[in-house]
């Protein structure tokens, strides 16, 4: 705060008649008064002098009559310290606003407006502006004085009108404007404002300008929320603060931070740790790491280092800095704030001080001053280090006083440091009067003016042809800047001296550089008139002695008298100090003890002896403490008293100490012994007392000592204990596991939070006065017995702790890793021990409650785990053994079919190459031969259509596993698909004498459903499964009959509506996914419903639960009796699922079986409609083959004529057939020469492009109606083949219209026949395949692109 008015009229009043006024003029006359009570004090130079020597800025304004901001002239500031021009941007803002006579800071100092006072008789004298607190004094209602306080808030709303207003130093918001009434400060981020100067580019510029995208940390839109708001916030601060950021460590830092960088910024932003800091990087990192393994900062000592201005030159700084971690909630660190605090200042101070404290220490010897020269210069060399004191140059001045002369001053040179002998710099002599040599001219000023004197090469006044050749001591940098201190003993008398010092070449001039000069002026002029005194108080000295030895002999007899009466009060004295426990003594002022009680010698352990020297009472005294006596002696010495406490040895042959009769019992209660072990030391706290004369002249010293050793201990074992507890209570709040303590019959008397949300009890209870008993209330009936149990154990067991495991009523609850919520009883591990008292009785009990619901509830889980595995293992185990006895079975029937049909085939050859009669005679058995092939070629087509369907179910299963099995609507006819799935076990039925049947129910043709969009592939394949089981299981029965019911609804069906009952649903998402492919209401699905009934054996309610399992079958026996590998049922549920549906049965033993199952389809638009009934009317007209199957009856000629005669589509004449596999290629041509095809084959790409050059389509005569082409071969694969071929049509090289291409390949995927088509195949036909399928696929695809000819034919035709 600024000082008072009441303050400096005082020191004003006190200063009267005793200076004269030397400031020079002031704005108002310096000899008005300032009126205090009825003083009347007159006004001179101390004002100017202590607002000078103020270190806080402060001002003073003459007020304007008229305090508007039209009237004239303007207001101006008529003084201001050097503490406020030192800090330009605060003088400026002040001055603005003075001038202006605008803003709340104006309307405060002036007394107006709600600034300045909620009523006009008590003004408030305090204000917060430019973030300090301001205090004004008014006198005389003209002046007023205004100062600032040196303390600082953290925070001020108030923001200065500063007359160019820069952006604010953030990265997110413009600073808000300010109003009189209402200040805002936005909610979302900080905003710092901006005081840089304006030469210079404002900080946020900087930082919102500068290129961070090339740095590792990006743009500053990508930054991380935490990168954003850590860098908000050290922006915001004022301390420097830097943050390292990312793996690269990039540096990012503040304004404050900016300056410590001096020419470095803004260069340093964005880099990295290694190129920021090259040469001390490592020692950053270092302590990078310490914090890291630590979690907490870690400081590192005090560096001085050098700051490089923009003009070259270095400032010398000392700093101190710590790194901090951030590290978020998964523990990983992703930066390091780095702290700086700023101890230039503190370090400065201190050596400054130290200098001026050596100085004044060499000074005081100095008994003349010739000496007093001479010691200054000794002093100054003696500076270490001598940064602060790199040139020396003294003078001592000489006034002429006699009459007949002239006045004349002249300088003798006293002494220098840094220059060598013979310098221009400094000639021995100066006649100031008549010389110009030197710094004669400066020198002249100087002794005119009272305050030091600044020299700088900038101005001139500082010559630099004479620095030249000069030594330059400290930094041995060359000064710019010099002071000249004039030395006078007061303020009044002549100047005796001229000290010239070079200023620090590294530190500017700032205001505690001022301070130390103004400190430095007044040591030398106090030491200066102190050895001046020195020598006026010898002469007076001689005087006073004479006059002393006359008292002296009067005061003699006087004296007589009073010791013999001191001594009689002295005995009395010393028999009642004998008697109390307090020790008690008297000394000398030189520390010798005269006298001591009892109690003294116990406590210090002085041995009683004639003479107790200062020394000897000393050596009892710990080391340690010794200062502290002695510098408790001198403080007596000032002040008169003291009191003080130490330590003293204790020797082993001392008795232990004794408690006093009726100490209190609380020391056994709290198991405090302060006395068994016998402490090394005696603390004592003992009180001087100085005797003085009249004079002040101290005659003894009283001192009385007691023995607080007991106290101490007793203290500092309570505040040890208190501290413990607090920390104990602190790691219970914070312990993971519930805490409490409960009396013997269950009440709880402590707990922490975790314990009681564990027992669902509120946090907040006062157990003081609510009696809880939480192992009554909270745990389980069932667990009750548990606790008794444990409990009964603290007092059987000799009272060591018990545990058991319990449970609580209250719910656990926790999410696992798919977002579900698991809710189970928590299961506490409950641990007890008994808290007893002094007499081995168990008062209440503490422990604590561990969860190990979790921990229980993993187990479980993993044991649940565990035997689903050993489950999984062996269905799988048994699911390979029946898969491959299901494939061998079948293939041993191929192996021994095949080589049935080779010997009747070899037979018939034998047969009918008998000669003439005997060939026709054995005609029947050629017939029956011929029979008996047919008869194992069906068979061996019905074992390979098995394994076909355990391959499809083995891939499928696989599929599903792998989550990559796919539905794919198409527009079909749902009557058809299942009419070809029924068609598909013709042969099989017939072989075993099952009648087939196939229903549909006016349902479906009420609903108008020709065609419906749904993936005919997984239709099939469920249907297929179905009809599998039940031939499979109707065969063996007397009534064989397997029908298929088709029906359709509206609404999806239900158990209520359905004759089965439909097992629940167990992928959840797919129905949607599957049902249709766009997003469609209720009333475009319709629901198909596939009923499948047989009249096999049927099945049990135990066997029925078994079903749609993967790897299960009905029964152990199922396999054995019917084979099978127990997947189709759970495909078969799986794929219903996928395509939007339920799959159900309903069977009862002996009565057969239905499995019902329904699926979502969506109802097509018009155009699919049309374009899937112009597909099934090209699919009418192709050729019917005829099969083994209607040609069974037939004999044996028929057969063979029909076969021959089998006619060929008039699209289609000839075959190109690409194929690498010479047993497939030889199988396909001669199964399509039956049929009256004309064939060609290929061996691989680059062949079938050769052979294509020989058909029609070239130069050729071949036929060419169809290409088919296999995917996979070497030299050239069927892909690319394809490429060729469709490049070589649009480049016009092959004639007529497109070249049916149909894509023959084993892989089955998705993916690879879209692939195929892309590559332009026109359709694609997979492995294994029958002649009777080959040829119904050419000839739909010859169709089909012969209808889309003509049609694009007629389009081209020119309308009439």
């Amino acid at each position: 705060m600024s000082l008072p008015a009441r303050i400096i009229n005082a020191i004003l009043w006190r200063a009267k008649n005793a200076f004269l006024s030397t400031a020079g003029p002031l704005p108002f006359d310096a000899h008005d008064t300032l009126e205090m009570d009825d003083a009347r004090a007159p006004l001179d130079g101390v004002l100017v002098e202590l607002l000078e020597c103020d270190p806080r800025a402060s001002f003073v304004i003459e007020l304007p009559p008229d305090l508007s901001p039209e009237s004239s002239p303007s207001t101006s500031v008529a003084f201001a310290n050097l503490a406020l021009t030192a800090d330009t941007g605060l003088y400026d803002a002040i001055v603005d606003t003075i001038t202006t006579r605008d803003g709340r800071f104006w309307q405060w100092i002036v007394g107006q407006g709600a600034e300045a006072s909620t009523t006009a008789a008590n003004p408030v004298n305090t204000f917060s502006y430019m973030d300090c607190f301001w205090t004004r004094s008014v006198f005389r209602k003209t002046f007023v004085i205004v100062g600032c306080n040196e303390q600082r808030r953290p925070s001020t709303l108030q923001r200065p009108a500063i007359r160019d207003r820069e952006k604010s130093h953030t990265l997110l918001l413009p600073e808000p404007e300010p109003t009189v009434d209402t200040l805002t400060v936005p909610d979302d981020d900080f905003t710092v404002p901006s005081l840089t100067p304006e030469s210079e580019e404002p900080f946020g510029v900087t930082v919102n300008n500068f290129d961070w995208a090339s740095t590792p940390l990006g743009s500053m839109l990508q930054w991380p929320a935490s990168l954003q708001q850590t860098f908000n916030q050290i922006l915001a601060d004022s301390r420097p603060i830097a943050l390292y950021w990312g793996p690269k460590l990039t540096i990012l830092y503040n304004e404050a931070f900016g300056k410590l960088c001096g020419v470095k910024h803004p260069g340093l932003l964005g880099k990295s740790v290694e190129d920021a800091w090259p040469d001390f990087c490592d020692k950053i990192k270092q302590t990078m790491q310490k914090s890291t393994a630590k979690l907490r900062a870690s400081v590192d000592e005090e560096w001085r280092f050098f700051i490089e201005k923009a003009d070259g030159s270095l400032e010398e700084t000392y700093l101190k800095w710590s790194i901090v971690p951030i590290m978020p909630e998964h523990d990983n660190n992703v930066g390091f704030l780095q702290p700086v605090l700023d101890t230039t200042s503190m370090r400065l101070w201190e050596r400054r001080m130290q200098m001026l404290i050596d100085l004044g220490d060499a000074l005081v010897a100095a008994r003349d001053a010739k000496s007093y020269w001479r010691k200054t210069i000794e002093a100054l060399e003696a500076c270490d280090p001598s940064y602060d004191v790199p040139l020396v140059v003294l003078y001592s001045v000489e006034h002429s006083t006699e009459a007949s002369e002239e006045p004349s001053t002249t300088c003798n040179l006293e002494g220098s440091l840094g220059v060598p002998k013979g310098h221009p710099l400094i000639p021995q002599s100066l006649a100031l009067d008549k010389s110009d040599t030197g710094l004669s001219t400066v020198f002249r000023e100087a002794i005119r003016a009272k305050v030091p004197t600044i020299l700088s090469l900038k101005d001139g006044t500082l010559p630099e042809h004479l620095l030249q050749d000069i030594h330059w001591r400290g930094f041995e940098d060359p000064c710019h800047e010099a002071i000249i201190v004039p030395i006078r003993p007061t303020k009044d008398e002549r100047v005796m001296g001229l000290l010239v010092l070079g200023l620090n070449p590294r530190r500017p001039y700032d205001n505690d550089y001022q301070q130390y000069i103004l400190l430095l002026s007044q040591k030398l002029t106090t030491t200066l008139a102190c050895t001046i005194l020195l020598e006026e108080e010898a002469r007076r000295g001689r005087n006073i002695a004479e006059q002393a030895a006359y008292d002296r002999a009067k005061l003699k007899e006087k004296l007589a008298v009073q010791t013999k009466e001191a001594n009689e009060w002295v005995s009395k004295f010393q028999a009642i100090a004998e008697l109390i426990p307090v020790g008690m003594c008297f000394g000398n002022i030189q520390g010798e003890i005269t006298f001591a009680n009892d109690a003294w010698h116990l406590i210090t352990g002085v041995p009683k002896t004639d003479r107790i020297t200062h020394d000897t009472f000393m050596s009892r005294v710990v080391e340690d403490d010794r200062q502290n006596v002695s510098r408790a002696y001198s403080e007596m010495r000032e002040t008169g008293s003291v009191t003080l406490e130490f330590r003293v040895r204790k020797d082993d042959e001392e008795p232990p100490m004794q408690l006093p009769i009726g100490s209190s019992p609380s020391f056994e209660k709290a198991s405090l012994d302060l006395v068994s072990e016998a402490p090394r030391v005696r603390h004592i706290s003992a009180a001087l007392k100085a005797e003085t004369a009249p004079d002040g002249t101290i005659l003894r010293v009283l001192a009385c000592m007691t023995d607080v050793t007991l106290h101490k201990r007793a203290a500092d074992e309570a505040i040890r204990r208190a501290q413990l507890a607090e920390n104990m209570k602190k790691m219970a709040d914070s312990a993971s596991v519930g805490m409490y303590e409960m009396q013997a019959d269950g009440r709880l008397i402590w707990a922490n939070n975790v314990f009681l949300e564990m027992c669902g009890l509120e946090k907040k209870l006062d157990l003081t006065h609510k009696e809880i008993k939480p192992f009554q209330t909270c745990v389980v009936d069932e667990d009750l017995p548990l606790i008794h149990q444990a409990l009964e154990k603290l007092t059987t067991n000799k009272g060591k702790k018990s545990s058991t495991e319990i449970r609580l009523n209250t719910a656990w609850s926790e999410e696992d890793g798919t977002g579900n919520t698991i809710v189970a009883p928590r299961c506490m591990l409950a641990m007890f021990r008994p808290v007893k008292t002094t007499y081995g009785r168990i008062e209440t009990f503490t422990g604590c409650l561990v969860d190990m619901t979790l921990q229980r509830h993993n187990l479980e889980t993993e044991r649940k785990r565990k035997d689903e595995a050993i489950e999984s293992k062996r269905q799988q185990e048994n699911f390979i053994d029946m898969t491959s006895h299901e494939m061998r079975n079948p293939l041993s029937a191929i192996v021994q079919c095949a080589d049935s049909v080779v010997a009747s085939c070899s037979k018939v050859q034998d047969l009918l190459s008998s000669p003439g009669d005997a060939a026709e005679g054995n005609i029947s058995d050629v017939l029956q031969l011929m029979q008996n092939c047919i008869d194992n070629a069906e068979t061996i087509d019905i074992c390979a259509q098995h394994q076909r369907h355990i391959v499809d179910d083995i891939l499928t299963m696989s599929k599903m596993d792998s989550d990559l099995l796919a539905v794919s609507p198409t527009t079909v006819d749902p009557k058809l698909v299942a009419k070809e799935s029924l068609k598909m076990f013709e042969v099989e039925a017939r072989r075993v004498d099952i009648n087939l049947s196939m229903t549909v129910d006016p349902n479906y043709h009420n609903l108008r459903t020709e065609f419906l969009d749904l993936d005919p592939s997984r239709l099939r394949q469920v249907l297929i499964n179905l009809l599998t089981n039940a031939l499979k299981f109707t065969k063996t029965q007397a009534t064989r009959n397997v029908s298929i019911t088709l029906s359709a609804s509206e609404h999806r069906p239900t158990d209520a509506t359905s004759s089965v009952q439909y097992i629940p649903q167990t992928l959840e998402g797919h129905a949607a996914v599957a049902a249709v492919s766009h997003t469609s209401s209720d009333a475009e699905v319709v629901y198909l419903i596939f009923e499948v009934k047989d009249t096999g054996q049927g099945l049990t309610e135990e066997e029925k639960s078994s079903l749609f399992q993967r790897f299960v079958q009905a029964s152990p026996k199922t396999h054995v009796k019917y084979g099978g590998s127990g997947l189709g049922l759970f495909i078969s549920k799986r794929l219903t699922e996928m395509l939007g549906g339920q799959i159900g049965v309903a069977s009862r033993p002996g009565h057969g079986s239905t499995f019902a199952f329904y699926v979502a389809a969506a109802v097509p638009g018009e155009e699919a409609l049309q374009e899937a009934r112009a597909t099934a009317k090209t699919a009418e007209p192709a050729v019917h083959t005829p099969t083994s199957a209607s040609l069974e009856r037939l004999p044996f000629g028929e057969v063979s004529s029909a076969l021959a005669a089998a006619p060929s589509d008039n699209l289609v004449k000839g075959v190109l057939i690409v194929e690498d596999n010479l047993i497939n290629q030889q199988i396909t041509r001669r199964g399509l020469l039956d049929k009256g095809y004309k064939i060609e084959v290929a061996n691989h790409g680059v062949e079938a492009l050769e052979k294509l050059k020989q058909t029609n389509r070239m130069d050729g005569e071949f036929p060419l109606g169809v290409v088919m082409m296999d995917m996979e071969m070497p030299t050239m694969d069927g892909l690319t083949c394809t490429r060729n071929i469709r490049e070589m049509e649009n480049d016009g090289q092959i004639k007529g219209p497109r070249i049916p291409i149909i894509a023959v390949s084993a892989n089955a995927r998705s993916e690879q026949i879209q692939e195929a088509k892309a590559a332009g195949c026109d359709d694609v036909l997979v492995k294994p395949y029958k002649i009777p399928e080959l040829i119904k696929v050419m000839q739909k695809v010859a169709k089909r692109l012969s209808v889309e000819e003509q049609t694009k034919t007629e389009e081209d035709k020119p309308e009439p």
